[in-house]
């Protein structure tokens, strides 16, 4: 029966079931999450799964959506549900007495910004071993929302049996991206070149209606196996729970038009029922040949990104050294320092001024709305730092569009110093993605939004950590989530200035050397003993005097920075200079004085 699955598909459209989560808790009006139920109530389960065979469903998916460390924290539990999960299905499928394939049904794990990789992946393996060894051979991967693990997870897949039947299928929002700002066109692209898949597709995240636009305006890159499962509807808040408003007969007229685009796997997800599946079915049966698809010419494949660089990065590329000057957004409504500041620095000729975003988790002014504002006050490039610790995916999109908007299309991403311990339990941070995570986000932007007018960014270096081939490891992840250059932290020391020429030397990456001038003697003693990673030696704290005068503290302060700058001029792209407590005349004197070492 699977081995034939792939070849009914070509030809007659297959029905899958519909919900198991939305429905289970609609049917039984339970805050039990459904894949606890596989083993605290299996009746109830196998009832759905019946329900569903009933209605016309040749293919099932084991109750397994988020069987994964968000709701299983032990692996030995994790297989525990699944194994019932699998007897459930099995025993709905004994019961009818009908024909019916069961699917393996494998959610993505939500991976933190901290957690790597690599435990990800062996949670995924673990699960996929577990559905072998129980004899599933069709996995269908649902409701992911980036590209990174399907190909990794189909191969895996088809290392273990080649005959294996792998399902992708991504959530869309209404305009045709995921969560992660990867578009329906790219992933056609990407998952329709790649062997081990058999069948792609999308499920979740709209209603068939925004579902049935989606696809009518698409081109397909070539013929391929198209599988479908929108929701009923969109989800709203009652009473405390989860309600999903539709109508079968509108849900069913919907999905005959998206028969017509060329299906070949339909079903339902969150909010519908056996009651959808059993309307779907009367539709298929009228329509059960596959149409054929809109495959795109070549000439049709989706524009390529203009090269169309901003001030900054075009003099970056052209091998002349850039000068970066950081001005701190103000911790209240008075903006008259920043703007004198910005003005300041317009006038000295400053290739761009970035805005730090609540450095140290301290509240400050919005960095891009201040970057707007700034644009207002002078004609000047301007760069905003975006954190990842303050805004989810959504926000963050979202920053980026109403920067862009307003002409701005330069970018440092961090990932953003983490709330301070006096704060926790009151403020949370987001940390959605960390800041690779959002580079590669912002390529994908650029490749499906901004095409004619991509953003640049770069990243934070720090350099001092104890392995410098691990530091350049993630340098070069960044670089290929498109980073155009990076920004260091203070630097002071020769051994920090050697570190710098190595990275430089293992990554090719574009460094600008950051420069602080340190202000006064307390300044100094409370970089050397406060600020982990910044290196600031005897030698030069023993150049200030707890007494010494403002001018006197400015003017070894500039000396200072002279002389680093001075030896990094052979290593460094640019300089990347802080400015101390809103001192930008202090701060243009350096910006000169350097100049003059350049000639």
């Amino acid at each position: 029966m699977i081995d034939s699955l792939v070849e009914k598909l070509k030809k007659k459209v297959v029905l899958a079931d519909g919900a198991m989560g939305t429905y289970f808790s609609q049917k039984y009006m339970t805050e039990m999450e459904a894949e606890e139920a596989n083993i605290a109530t299996p009746e109830r389960i196998i009832a759905i799964h019946k329900e569903y065979i009933e209605a016309g469903a040749e293919l099932i998916r084991t109750n397994t959506f988020a069987v994964n460390h968000g709701l299983f924290e032990e692996a030995e539990k994790r297989k525990e549900v699944i194994e019932a999960a699998v007897a459930n299905a099995r025993e709905a499928v004994r019961q009818s007495r009908k024909e019916v394939v069961v699917a393996a049904s494998v959610g993505p794990i939500r991976q933190s910004a901290e957690e790597e990789d690599g435990k990800i992946w062996k949670e995924y393996t673990q699960m996929l071993d577990v559905f072998y060894d129980l004899g599933i051979r069709v996995f269908l991967f649902e409701t992911f929302s980036e590209l990174r693990w399907l190909p990794k997870l189909a191969e895996y897949c088809k290392n273990r049996e080649e005959q294996t039947i792998v399902i992708a299928e991504l959530a869309l929002n209404p305009m045709g991206y995921t969560q992660h700002g990867f578009g329906i066109t790219e992933i056609l692209q990407e998952l329709t070149a790649d062997d081990n898949l058999d069948i792609v597709g999308f499920n979740c995240g709209v209603g068939a209606l925004h579902m049935k636009k989606l696809l009518e305006r698409q081109y397909f890159p070539k013929e391929c196996l198209l599988s479908v499962f929108p929701n009923a509807g969109y989800q709203q808040e009652m009473q405390g729970r989860t309600q999903v408003f539709h109508d079968t007969a509108y849900y069913a007229g919907q999905m005959k038009a998206i028969l017509a685009l060329g299906a070949n796997l339909v079903g339902g997800c969150c909010g519908t029922t056996p009651g959808h599946i059993r309307a779907l079915k009367k539709v298929v049966q009228k329509q059960e040949q596959v149409q054929p698809k809109k495959v795109a010419e070549e000439s049709e494949n989706v524009d390529e990104i203009k090269d169309n660089p901003t001030p900054f990065v075009r003099k970056l590329r052209e091998g002349k050294k850039v000068f970066v000057v950081e001005l701190d957004a103000p911790f209240d409504a008075s903006s008259d320092k920043f703007r004198k500041g910005v003005c300041a620095l317009q006038e000295n000729g400053v290739d761009i001024i970035t805005v730090s975003d609540s450095p140290m988790a301290r509240s400050r002014a919005d960095a891009s709305l201040l970057a707007v504002y700034a644009k207002k006050c002078a004609d000047v490039e301007i760069m905003p730092h975006v954190a990842m610790r303050d805004r989810n995916l959504i926000g963050l999109r979202s920053e980026i569009l109403g920067a862009h908007v307003n002409g701005i299309r330069d970018f440092l991403v961090i990932t953003g110093d983490p709330v301070g311990s006096n704060d926790r339990g009151k403020i949370t941070g987001v940390f959605d993605v960390n800041s690779i995570r959002f580079m590669e986000y912002l390529k994908h932007m650029n490749e499906e939004v901004f095409q004619e007018e991509p953003v640049y960014y770069g990243g934070a270096l720090n350099y001092a950590g104890i392995n410098p081939a691990a530091i350049a490891g993630r340098m070069k992840k960044k670089m290929e989530a498109g980073c155009r250059y990076f920004l260091t932290q203070p630097v002071f020391t020769e051994e920090d200035i050697e570190r710098i020429r190595e990275l430089k030397k293992m990554t090719g990456a574009k460094i600008l050397c950051g420069i602080m001038p340190l202000v006064s003697y307390r300044n100094a003693m409370f970089m050397k003993n406060e600020m982990p990673g910044i290196h600031v030696s005897d030698e030069i704290v023993s150049q200030y005097q707890p007494d010494m005068t403002k001018k006197d503290a400015e003017e070894t302060a500039v000396k200072i920075s002279l002389e680093v700058a001075e030896k990094l001029l052979e290593v460094a792209d640019g300089f990347y200079l802080m400015t101390p407590f809103h001192r930008v005349a202090l701060v243009n004197r350096i910006i000169d004085g350097i100049r003059r070492l350049l000639g």
